[in-house]
């Protein structure tokens, strides 16, 4: 494994220039008790930079001849870095987009010298691209491990065969640009950490949760571009798994020889750019489409992630922050994402401070060891609900675009949750917050302009996604009484007449479009209480606009239609005419 420290047991040995023991002998040998870093293995030759001792700086030396051994692994030889090392991760850079290269062009040219840094998978479409981002990083890491995603397999540009033709060609470019794509190893103050590769790839049959049975969902070969964008050898396929097989048998030689020395390691770090748990996934109900489920992750994976127990496995694929722990391993996964996800989907993308810092994601350190818990959206929500895969009914209205529901199917959450992206960052919440603020301001602004002068509500132009739903006093009162539905007050404080009974204060626009920055623990207790039934929020006010402006924009922070959200025509004044029951004390 690179990495590896030698030393030298011979008198002195002969170097040579390569790999052959043809290649031309260099002048000077190498002294007993020379400590060498291995660079390179093949067969019984070593490639080395010389740590301390005397001999040439660098080269290439036998193991052993016949029966004698001139180099032998020295485990208690370790000459350790005087600055203390860091090891980094990114996942799916894309740099095809040109944001995206320039988000790496950017990154400090001085600040990762010493450093090693973990790239799991998705470079780029095109091997020009992937080699140029390649190059790049390496001028601003010491290290850097590799392994190839889906994207880097697209035959896009590609004309030197299949995709497992070009996989190979990729394990060539990361030679010649000093990328590491096997394990190699980290020699610190704090002892030895390996960090282990797994090639992957993904097959349906991994994905073993319930199929959404209430919608008619397209199939996944119509919907993920792997199923066409790349082209196999004749046995191979991505539906039976064959692909997937394939690519685990690579690791096996590798991943033997990191498990028979195991125990040498104080710390193992693993890599994949697919999903090994179904855990690190969101459930279908949440994907877009569902059936991209079953284009993620890897059985094979799997298992060879809990055969070799690391503390940490790096993952990427699904564009999601992550840090969770599952049975004593932690997984982590930064991913950078597209520019368009990272503007719209932000809080989901970001794993603590990254990508909005602009620097990878830290994993360990050799003098404090591993980082502390990123903060991450889906490890928050889950964290809190836990996975109820079995619920394949309801789903939140932005998923449902490309769906035919049925009588059984409605969109929306699960009652009593808080939305995802509301457990991300707070930059990330304020930044998506503002968006679904401006959108509705776009809307009730023309809208406002039109009811002055048409005095009618039906003729307010709609919104992009259909318009709230509007209440008669009659029928608010019924479902008042049925229980199913929360009723939210957006009066300002204090309004005169007290409140409909059991109502949720939450004042226009004071109240709504700062709900965002809100305090964690208060911004949760909140939401937990907006969506703390199965029915529609019903908003009331002094008058329609300020109901409807505030409908609009809960049905932007809960990821619904505004055709889910209902308003009390007439506000206030409708509910006292209608003879509702009253409550004294205003809302909480």
């Amino acid at each position: 494994m690179r990495g590896d420290h030698w030393t030298v047991v011979a008198r002195s040995i002969l170097v040579r220039s390569g790999s052959s023991v043809a290649s031309e002998a260099l002048a000077e040998r190498l002294s007993f008790g020379a400590v060498l870093l291995e660079m390179d293995m093949v067969g019984e030759r070593l490639q080395f930079k010389k740590l301390q001792g005397e001999g040439p700086e660098s080269g290439w030396v036998t193991i052993k001849v016949k029966e004698k051994v001139l180099v032998q692994r020295a485990i208690d030889a370790l000459v350790l870095p005087e600055n203390v090392l860091r090891l980094w991760a990114l996942s799916d850079i894309h740099t095809d987009k040109k944001e995206n290269m320039q988000w790496i062009r950017e990154l400090d040219e001085n600040a990762f010298q010493e450093d090693v840094l973990i790239l799991a998978g998705d470079i780029a479409n095109t091997m020009e691209v992937l080699e140029e981002t390649l190059l790049l990083l390496k001028a601003r890491f010491q290290r850097i491990f590799f392994c190839p995603g889906n994207h880097d397999l697209w035959m896009q540009g590609w004309k030197g065969g299949n995709s497992m033709d070009k996989f190979h060609a990729i394990m060539e470019v990361c030679k010649s640009c000093g990328v590491e794509t096997t394990p190699g190893i980290l020699n610190t103050g704090a002892g030895r950490l390996v960090v282990v590769p797994i090639l992957a790839w993904h097959h349906p049959q991994w994905d073993t949760e319930p199929e959404l049975q209430e919608w008619q969902v397209p199939a996944l070969e119509k919907t993920m571009a792997d199923y066409w964008a790349t082209r196999w050898p004749q046995k191979l396929r991505i539906e039976d798994g064959s692909v997937a097989e394939a690519f685990d048998q690579l690791n096996e030689r590798c991943f033997q020889n990191v498990m028979q020395r195991r125990d040498e390691f104080q710390a193992v770090v693993s890599f994949s750019h697919f999903v090994p748990r179904i855990e690190l996934n969101p459930e279908k109900r949440y994907l877009i489409p569902s059936s991209l489920a079953k284009a993620v992750g890897s059985a094979y994976l799997k298992e060879r992630v809990e055969k070799l127990k690391p503390d940490v496995h790096v993952f990427g694929h699904t564009h999601f922050g992550y840090d969770m722990e599952l049975d004593g391993i932690r997984y982590l996964q930064a991913p950078l994402a597209t520019p368009a996800e990272r503007v719209w989907a932000g809080s989901l993308v970001t794993l603590g401070g990254f990508p909005i810092e602009r620097k990878p994601c830290l994993v360990w350190t050799s003098d404090l060891g591993f980082a502390s818990t990123y903060r991450s959206s889906w490890s928050k929500y889950y964290q809190r609900y836990g996975r109820q895969p079995a619920v394949t009914d309801v789903i939140p209205s932005l998923c449902c675009n490309l769906y035919t529901p049925s009588s059984a199917s409605r969109t929306g959450w699960i009652a009593g949750r808080m939305p995802i992206w509301l457990f991300g960052p707070l930059p990330s919440r304020i930044q998506e917050a503002e968006m679904v603020i401006n959108e509705v301001r776009n809307i009730t602004g023309r809208a406002a302009v039109l009811q002055r002068s048409a005095k009618g509500r039906e003729k307010l132009p709609p919104s992009s996604q259909g318009d709230p739903k509007m209440l008669r006093g009659e029928e608010a009162l019924g479902l008042h009484a049925a229980g199913a539905h929360v009723f939210i007050d957006v009066r300002p404080p204090g309004a005169a007449g007290g409140c409909i009974p059991g109502a949720i204060s939450l004042p226009h626009p004071a109240a709504t479009e700062t709900l965002a920055s809100l305090d964690d623990d208060v911004l949760l207790q909140l939401c937990e209480r907006l969506n703390a039934k199965s029915g529609n929020m019903i908003i009331y006010a002094e008058e329609d606009e300020s109901s409807w402006d505030a409908a609009l924009l809960l049905a932007g922070y809960f990821r619904i239609w505004p055709t889910a959200m209902a308003v009390l025509d007439g506000g206030w004044k409708t509910w006292l005419h209608s003879g509702g029951p009253i409550q004294e004390s205003h809302p909480s």
